[in-house]
């Protein structure tokens, strides 16, 4: 097997966006992004949010420090040579669970006037958020399910995984470069190993050879730069890796048009998933704190 490259393309119309990508749950990598490059250099943040205590994380989404954001760019930024293993991470969530916690609301906050969400996005009929609802659409100001702000140095990887409960995500890219590897949902199980802390999700890591290449061929790769976003519908599998000191935002949605997966889901793919606890924390304008999958189910799809 060969693997595709994802070429940019040019920002479509929301709805041909939904209509190529959301519905038919494809890749996409989109440029044209509307943003203010300066204000997203390592200096500028350092200026703007640099004294707000940041969460660090590991390859496999463990918490390892937590310290300011001038702490971690001024220890981790400007790495030079081959790609060292192990680099951490930030990973700044807005809130997802109702817990105290270093969330990352404020840093979103000084931020938003540096960005806008990419005009291909939809911006109604989304099923989480729970637009019904009056929930928040727009990403730059809104809560979503695992908004966060990505600060990584060269060499920070995000290991090969799946994201929770069938939801899509984006990455917008504003400083530096990604390289992302793609593997489609039916190479789960060829992906699959026991898990054994070595791996997210159970999956394999496709970088333990070594960080420059994958060891397994995935269906698509691309790298994202700045002023680019990429899609990455639900059920893909796919391996992140900084090759440049990066700055990005990422956040996971399920929209209407691509939501098959996720009643799927709600009907018993649930149980024992520690993610669930994040999708009841985005449906508690419904009223109730604590939605089971059938309270879910039957609100976005009439199911009793």
């Amino acid at each position: 097997m060969v693997s595709t490259f994802v070429e940019p393309i040019d920002m479509p119309s929301s709805q041909k966006f939904v209509d190529e990508f959301v519905a038919t749950n494809t890749p996409a990598i989109v440029r044209g992004m509307d943003y203010s490059a300066g204000s997203w250099t390592p200096e500028a943040l350092k200026t703007s949010i640099g004294d707000l205590t940041a969460l660090v994380y590991g390859t496999l989404f463990d918490l390892e420090d937590i310290q300011t954001l001038e702490d971690y760019i001024d220890t981790w930024f400007g790495l030079e040579g081959e790609l060292e293993p192990d680099v951490p991470y930030v990973r700044w969530y807005n809130q997802l669970k109702d817990v105290e916690f270093s969330w990352g609301d404020a840093a979103f906050a000084r931020v938003a006037g540096f960005w806008k969400a990419p005009a291909c996005l939809p911006t109604s009929n989304f099923v989480v958020p729970v637009s019904r609802a009056e929930a928040g659409t727009d990403p730059v100001r809104d809560a979503f399910p695992y908004r966060g702000l990505l600060v990584a140095a060269r060499g920070a990887r995000t290991r090969m995984h799946r994201d929770p409960f069938c939801s899509d995500a984006v990455v917008c890219q504003f400083y530096g470069r990604k390289e992302v590897a793609l593997y489609r949902p039916e190479r789960a199980d060829e992906l699959t190993k026991q898990s054994d802390g070595t791996s997210f999700g159970g999956f394999v890591d496709v970088r333990s050879e070594a960080l420059d290449r994958v060891s397994v061929e995935p269906d698509l790769h691309g790298t994202v730069g700045p002023g680019e976003m990429v899609y990455i519908p639900h059920g893909w599998l796919h391996d992140v890796i900084a090759v440049e000191d990066s700055v990005s935002i990422t956040w996971n949605f399920v929209h209407a048009k691509g939501a098959g997966k996720f009643a799927e889901y709600l009907n018993g793919a649930y149980n024992g998933d520690p993610e669930f606890e994040v999708l009841q924390y985005f449906h508690r304008s419904l009223g109730r704190p604590q939605l089971t999958a059938k309270d879910i189910a039957s609100y976005h799809f009439g199911v009793l």
